[in-house]
This record gives C-alpha cells, sequence and structure tokens, in this order.
C-alpha cells in the first residue's frame, strides 16, 4: 500500500489526543437504540452533501428493510429532511485515531460510505485497518472546485475500496495515479431529477401553431441593462435565421407595457403576452411579461439566454436548471451568481455555452440557433438534470449488494 510521509505524520500527530467530546456524544447518542443483529452502514458526509446523502440513505433503506444506518454530518446538527426511521442521525466525531476507534468499536459498521470534500484521515486509515469496507461517492477531483490531488489525497484515494466520481473529467485527472480501487463514473452530481416547471399544454400547442416553423429563441429574466445586447444579437441572429422569433422575459414583468413601447419605437414589430396573447406571423419580439410561465417559453423555445448573467444585474434571476429540465439549450455570461454550482456542472457536461462579453452574443445566439446546435446542447443538459438520479439508484444498488456480501467493495 502506498505510504504519505506528511499523512503519516498528520496522524501520528493526531493520535496523540484522546477521544474528543463528539466522538463520546456519538457513541452515547446510539446507545440501546440499534439492532445487532442488522448490518450497520455509516455515513459520513459534509454538510453541503447532507441532501444527497438523505437521498442515499432512503434508497438503500427501500433496498434493504433491516438495515441499519448512522449518519453523520459535518458542521450540522441537524438531520436531512425525510429520512427514514431506519436511519440514526449521530454527533460527527472528530477526525482523530482515538476519536475513530471510540465510535468504529461502538458501532462495529459493516461498510462506511463518505460524501465529503475533504477526507476524513483517521477515520479512512482506521477503517482499512480494520478491513472495514469503504467508498466514496459524489466525488469531484481536481480542477477548480475538486478535491486537491496532492500526495496525502492519493494516499487516502487508495485506501477505498470503491470510488463513485461526478464526471469524466475526475477520471482524467487523476488518470493513473490511483491503483486499487474500484472505479465508478456516474452522470453528474447526485439528487433527484428537477420538477419541470408546468405549463399547459393546450397553450403550448396554440402558440407552436400561431409561430409555424419559426425558429424561437428565449432571453428569460432580462434586466434594463441587457435589452441593447439582446436585441442586438437578436437583429444579428435574424441574418442567419429566417423569420427567427426572440421571446423576451423582462427581470421586471411590471415593464412589459415600457418595453414594449421602448422597441416599438425602436422599429421591432412586437406583440405582448398580457395584451395580445399571442405572437402574429409578422411579430418579431414576443414580451413574454408573465413570470408564471417560464415553463411554457422554456418548451417553445429551442435557446434561451439566463438573463442577468452579462450584467449581473437581474433581481430575479432563472436557474439554467429549468431550462435544462425541459430541454432548452442554454446560454449564459460571466456572471454565474446565485446558480453557479449549476453552470459549472453543466459546463463541465458540455451542456451549455458562455460567452464574455456583450458583443459575443450575437455570434454565439446565431450559431446555437441551429437546430442540430442547439439540440446536442440541450440533450446534454437534460442528461446532467436527470442522471443524478440514475447515479442514486447506482450507488444505493451496490451499497445494498456490498452489505449483503453479493458484491466486493474492491476487486482483487
Amino acid at each position: 500500500m502506498a505510504r504519505s510521509l506528511p499523512l503519516w505524520l498528520k496522524l501520528q500527530l493526531s493520535a496523540l489526543r484522546p477521544a474528543g467530546p463528539k466522538a463520546k456524544a456519538a457513541v452515547e447518542a446510539g446507545q440501546g437504540e440499534e439492532r445487532a443483529d442488522a448490518p450497520l452502514l455509516w455515513i459520513w458526509a459534509a454538510g453541503k452533501c447532507a441532501e444527497a446523502a438523505g437521498l442515499v440513505a432512503r434508497r438503500v433503506a427501500a433496498r434493504m428493510p433491516d438495515i441499519r444506518i448512522a449518519m453523520t454530518v459535518r458542521g450540522s446538527e441537524t438531520a436531512p429532511d425525510g429520512l427514514p426511521e431506519e436511519v440514526y442521525f449521530r454527533p460527527t466525531p472528530e477526525d482523530r485515531p482515538a476519536s475513530v476507534r471510540l465510535v468504529l468499536d461502538a458501532w462495529r459498521p459493516d461498510l462506511v460510505l463518505i460524501m465529503d470534500d475533504t477526507l476524513p484521515a483517521a477515520l479512512i486509515a482506521e477503517t482499512q485497518k480494520r478491513g472495514i469496507a469503504s467508498v466514496l461517492a459524489d466525488a469531484k477531483l481536481g480542477g477548480q472546485d475538486g478535491l486537491r490531488l496532492d500526495d496525502v489525497s492519493l494516499t487516502l484515494l487508495g485506501r477505498i475500496d470503491r470510488i463513485y466520481l461526478r464526471d469524466e473529467a475526475s477520471l482524467e485527472r487523476v488518470g493513473d495515479r490511483l491503483n486499487g480501487p474500484v472505479i465508478v463514473v456516474n452522470d453528474g452530481a447526485l439528487g433527484e431529477p428537477p420538477q419541470p416547471l408546468y405549463g399547459s399544454e393546450a397553450e403550448r400547442t396554440s402558440m407552436a401553431e400561431s409561430m409555424g416553423a419559426r425558429p424561437v429563441w428565449l432571453a428569460a429574466a432580462v434586466p434594463e441593462a441587457e435589452i441593447g445586447p439582446v436585441t442586438a444579437a437578436h437583429r444579428y441572429a435574424q441574418r442567419h435565421a429566417h423569420r427567427l422569433l426572440l421571446l423576451l422575459a423582462p427581470d421586471d414583468e411590471s415593464q412589459g407595457e415600457a418595453l414594449a413601447a421602448q422597441l416599438t419605437a425602436e422599429g421591432w414589430s412586437v406583440a405582448r403576452r398580457s395584451l395580445e396573447g399571442e405572437p402574429e406571423l409578422t411579430t418579431e419580439i414576443f414580451i413574454a411579461d408573465d413570470a408564471m410561465e417560464y415553463g411554457l417559453w422554456y418548451r417553445l423555445a429551442a435557446l434561451s439566454y439566463m438573463g442577468g448573467t452579462l450584467s449581473g444585474t437581474a433581481r430575479a434571476p432563472r436557474s439554467p436548471v429549468e431550462a435544462a429540465a425541459l430541454g432548452s439549450a442554454i446560454l449564459h455570461g460571466p456572471k454565474l451568481a446565485p446558480f453557479r454550482e449549476d453552470y459549472l456542472r453543466l459546463e463541465a457536461a458540455k451542456a451549455c455555452r458562455g460567452v464574455v462579453v456583450p458583443e459575443d452574443l450575437p455570434e454565439v445566439v446565431a450559431d446555437l440557433i441551429a437546430p442540430e446546435r442547439s439540440a446536442q446542447l440541450a440533450h446534454n443538459a437534460w442528461a446532467v438534470t436527470s442522471g443524478g438520479a440514475g447515479a442514486v439508484e447506482t450507488i444505493a444498488r451496490d451499497l445494498a449488494e456490498i452489505l449483503s456480501g453479493t458484491q466486493p467493495a474492491r476487486v482483487a
């Protein structure tokens, strides 16, 4: 087994400290509750992974009615919502040898599942020493926001029996530096597929008929500062897509009337959802001034520009996951808050397209409005939003099989 001097020093120093109060509290909290005749899964999760850990716990419990699951969430004293009765929420012990040994002696888990971007060194070392199966799930390795692939991390990863990676990029970054663990690549972060926004099918059919075969793109939650860049992009893209229609949803829907007047004065043929109801064949820009109908707009538009991402001034920006779940390709600027993590997931899967400055928008809109271009982005985006649920099922199935003895944790 590979050794790391920094890791050895870290463990030696932490071994000088006695078991801490959190470890003692974890042991005391579980006395008399667990059934000793059933297998025990210990889920160690970071606070930001708690929701995904709860999903895995529910799916494992559904597959194994007799399972016992102890869950600890680092940095949180509150259990995730919806945990089944088979899951015992416990204080997270200190990650040092004495604390970990105290908890392992008391709980005697059959399997430890780690969902944390900070690897618990003492826990990993002690489970390996005792021959307890260990699994790391929902892991992102390297890159800007992934686990740092230094000597210590690589040594710890090598001691884990099975690793579920979030994406192919993580596998490429680790390359051949990691031998031993079973490595599985999932399609995106763990999660339940988002509930698509409601959209009336009757309304969609009616509007689609009024639009005919016209290509359509949406600019969602567009603040005042971005109206100019969006309409300039539309003007340019019209040269490449005959009769192109823009669904323009203002960030402030109460400004629909004023926006329609402004665009009409600029020479555009404009209609408004709150007035005309549907676009006419000659309409160039349709003001979608009803925020309750985004489910309809995403269904109609092959491409969606996410307003506010160029200027950062949108008061009510929309999540790119909304568009992805309804099959609309995603275009965005550099200002990703408050949905930065969603955009990074989509970018990693080549499921969206970004621009840096407003001047780039016209060329990219013209490029992506081509059906074959937007369709590929939309397909990749849908795979990201739906893949998390499949990943949860895969991990839950494998954990259940490891616990039942029908699948080894590590292939020799």
